[in-house]
């Protein structure tokens, strides 16, 4: 990568990783505290990071300043949940399975489709620290039966 303002190449070596957690989200960034954040547009398709989710980040700190820039940022783990309940509702949020959490509001799921108690659904999930929940679903396609 090389540094626009100095034209310096940065290596691959230089760069670390890092699981951080989210811990706000406004329209147009991701916050990881209060002063590091990225833009929204770098995430696109099926994973929008939503406040609690666990990202692995991999970063450089700009030599000779407290500069960090973020290379990469995605998902700290996901798994792929096939056949599972909704075991609770509540408004616009919910449970699959007693352990993913979803908020309608943040599931990729069909346009006509909102989840109801005892629906049998695929998940994706990704790791999130959610209330009594260690994962957060961001996809929910009804199983047809």
């Amino acid at each position: 990568m090389t540094d626009p303002v100095d034209g310096t190449e940065q290596s691959d070596l230089d760069r670390e990783l890092c699981i951080k957690c989210v811990t706000s989200v406004t329209q147009d960034s991701i916050y990881i505290d209060k002063e590091t954040s990225f833009p929204v547009h770098l995430f696109s398709g099926e994973f929008m990071p939503y406040k609690g989710d666990l990202l692995l980040v991999e970063y450089s700190m700009k030599t000779g300043t407290s500069n960090t820039n973020i290379h990469t940022v995605s998902p700290l783990s996901s798994q792929n949940m096939d056949e599972v309940c909704v075991t609770s509702t509540d408004g616009k949020t919910g449970v699959v399975e007693s352990c993913v959490f979803f908020t309608v509001d943040s599931l990729q799921k069909p346009t006509d489709y909102t989840p109801g108690l005892y629906d049998i659904v695929n998940v994706v999930a990704v790791d999130s620290i959610q209330p009594h929940c260690s994962w957060r679903a961001v996809s929910m396609i009804p199983v047809e039966m």
